[in-house]
């Protein structure tokens, strides 16, 4: 019996490499798939084997998951009910655990349209004199929540972004089901928690919440001010409800950015309509709220939409081609496969950058302990991007604005070892950029293979891209 099981494992451990010698028709390219999904599956045993990890894991998760526990009991009260998955498993709602106490935030939790309760936090710009410019996190679905995206809060808030981050209803640390205003009672509104309205009208609630002040206090959209006195008066000694967002003094309420995350990214990618940057905003009462907003750019996140009307400048972070694991590619993509968005944006005249992550799957920009296969260096070089995105066109000194440029520009020239490296960028689908320089007379600049730009193999010389290792 056990000589026959062993045959059987071992018929088992050859059959993918028989597939995948007889079905890839390219040696080149087979190797070049082969290392491709060795790199999507780098995190977790990166995190798994670094003990400085495990003991920031025990921490944080410990903390996190008491100060979970302790809301929903206390809420309670309230009537409020949480169904987010990640409150309930141990280090299920820390984020990357060895920055968790790194930077200073304010928890929130304000009434979404459908009256179910969101939380959240607000960062403040570390070291930066004066009002800042404001960038709005939106998470993505399929119970994502924001602790996942404290790597973008961090770093933004290192350079001078007030920045806030939430979670959309029925995931992370928000609650489930809604309320009539002032009401314990629940109702179905925005139940199911999978659907569009929780991530793109919600964006808008939480971008309303996060211009609020005490001049002009929260109110959520559709509400009137009545029924948002009355949620106030029912949460009163009862329950944590903010009106205002606590740092508004440091907010420079005229330069917004909006970052997304999968269906968070269709959220900002769509809200963005709702500029005051153009006038489609009138044609769209409903998603605006009836007004524009002052937002100056976006990025998504695996990623932008389709079918919607570009207006501010765009950034598109892409997967190569995987989503929740990695599977044999067996024939080379359209190497255009991941620019639609950018061509969307440039048709519009607007500034535009698509980058496609080697090797990347749809859970590098979603940060969760030991769960989630992704590379080593997808994370950190989101973070160089999207940071140099809103430099570029949020930041109100100029000096910093044209430092951004030049990093848009140079950051693909990096050595191998820098996360934002070229030779990170997939080889197989094309990244991109359409960039207007800041001088008297400004120029457009256009490459659509930024792999070759940077002067690293071009996509589709697969041999070559293996030969940068």
């Amino acid at each position: 019996m056990s000589r026959i099981l062993a045959a059987v494992v071992a018929v088992l451990l050859l059959v993918p490499t028989a597939a995948l010698a007889e079905d890839y028709t390219d040696p080149d390219y087979r190797d070049h798939d082969l290392d491709s999904m060795a790199r999507g599956n780098g995190r977790q045993p990166a995190q798994l084997t670094d003990p400085a990890y495990g003991e920031a894991f025990v921490g944080a998760g410990v903390d996190s998951w008491m100060a979970d526990a302790g809301q929903a009991a206390n809420d309670l009260r309230a009537g409020r009910l949480y169904t987010g998955g990640a409150r309930y498993v141990p280090g299920g709602s820390a984020g990357d655990p060895r920055y968790y106490y790194d930077v200073a935030s304010m928890e929130v939790a304000f009434t979404a349209r459908t009256g179910a309760k969101l939380t959240g936090h607000v960062w403040a710009p570390v070291d930066a004199p004066g009002r800042r410019p404001g960038v709005v996190i939106t998470s993505g679905s399929i119970q994502g929540y924001e602790a996942m995206y404290f790597w973008a809060a961090r770093d933004l808030a290192r350079h001078g972004y007030l920045v806030l981050t939430w979670d959309a209803q029925g995931q992370g640390r928000s609650e489930g089901v809604g309320h009539a205003p002032g009401s314990p009672m629940p109702t179905f509104d925005g139940v199911p928690f999978q659907q569009s309205a929780n991530f793109v009208e919600a964006t808008v609630d939480a971008l309303e919440f996060f211009l609020s002040t005490p001049e002009a206090p929260y109110v959520p959209p559709t509400w009137t001010e009545e029924d948002a006195a009355a949620a106030r008066e029912a949460a009163d000694g009862v329950e944590q409800l903010d009106d205002v967002n606590p740092l508004h003094a440091l907010l420079d309420a005229e330069n917004i950015g909006l970052a997304g995350h999968s269906l968070g990214g269709t959220g900002v990618g769509t809200v963005q309509q709702c500029s005051d940057e153009g006038t489609v905003w009138t044609t769209l009462a409903e998603l605006c709220n009836g007004r524009s907003y002052p937002i100056r750019a976006v990025v998504g996140w695996d990623g932008l939409p389709g079918g919607v009307t570009p207006v501010v400048p765009g950034m598109d972070q892409n997967a190569d081609g995987y989503f929740f694991s990695t599977t044999p590619q067996y024939s080379s993509p359209d190497p255009d496969a991941n620019l639609g968005p950018f061509d969307a944006w440039a048709t519009a005249g607007l500034d535009a950058y698509s980058i496609t992550v080697r090797g990347g799957t749809h859970l590098e920009w979603c940060d969760m302990p030991y769960a989630l296969p992704a590379t080593t260096y997808g994370t950190r070089m989101a973070t160089v991007y999207t940071t140099a995105w809103f430099d570029r066109y949020l930041a109100p000194e100029e000096s910093t604005r044209a430092a951004a440029l030049d990093t848009l520009m140079t950051a693909p020239t990096a050595a191998a070892d820098q996360p934002e490296s070229g030779t990170n960028l997939s080889g197989s689908r094309a990244s991109a950029y359409r960039l207007t320089t800041l001088d008297d007379f400004p120029a457009v600049l256009e490459t659509r293979d930024l792999r070759a730009t940077a002067g690293w193999a071009e996509v589709g010389d697969w041999a070559a891209i293996l030969a940068e290792d």
